[in-house]
């Protein structure tokens, strides 16, 4: 009799023992952070369903922009100036074309654009200089503090989405670009350029 109550004490401890193992167990799991958590298969299920939609809108994205590379036409895109005028920068025109892509708090952005200004008012009759804003980089009280401070008499477009320096895969300012008389993109040049270089890449521009 007494073997057989040792036995059943020792069964109800080990009982115990594992249930208190379970207990502890499902405490420390509730403990961990969402991310550590093991997910349940409705919500793998849902996660999957939401990596297919994200993979989608990017490749939808990747169509609707359009990268420009050297050698394709400038597309036809209306931006407004710091004037107030309207600009269509693929517009046809019987001139080539310099642009600048610049914003406000760039230190070399603001070394070279009276190097631009003075170009401007030497080629202006043999090509377009325009100086585009990527405001969506910048704040507009700002781009009509550091035009006037400047001086500058090009034509500043602002591109308020920054639509258009995206299509040129733009990582940084100044990024120029250089198009012909024909519309067509010759060069993207991402940094500051020279006051020599800027008046060299204006010089190739102006013989037709």
């Amino acid at each position: 009799m007494k073997r057989f109550l040792f036995i059943r004490a020792i069964i109800v401890l080990v009982m115990v023992g594992s249930s208190w193992g379970i207990i502890a167990n499902t405490v420390y799991s509730a403990s961990l952070p969402v991310e550590n958590a093991p997910l349940e298969e409705k919500y793998k299920g849902e996660k999957e369903l939401d990596v297919e939609k994200n993979v989608g809108a990017e490749s939808a994205a990747a169509e609707v922009i359009k990268r420009i590379k050297p050698g394709q036409q400038l597309p036809s895109m209306i931006l407004k100036g710091l004037n107030g005028k309207s600009y269509d920068v693929g517009a046809p025109r019987n001139k080539a074309m310099i642009i600048s892509f610049w914003a406000s708090w760039c230190d070399p952005c603001r070394l070279e654009a009276p190097m631009l200004n003075e170009l401007y008012s030497k080629y202006k009759h043999d090509v377009d200089v325009y100086g585009i804003n990527v405001t969506r980089y910048d704040r507009l009280e700002d781009v009509q503090k550091f035009s006037r401070s400047l001086n500058l008499k090009f034509p500043i477009l602002l591109d308020e989405q920054g639509a258009l320096f995206e299509q040129f895969e733009g990582v940084a300012f100044p990024t120029h670009v250089t198009i012909d008389d024909h519309g067509r993109v010759r060069e993207i040049i991402i940094g500051m350029l020279s006051e020599r270089e800027l008046e060299c890449k204006i010089e190739a521009l102006s013989k037709k």
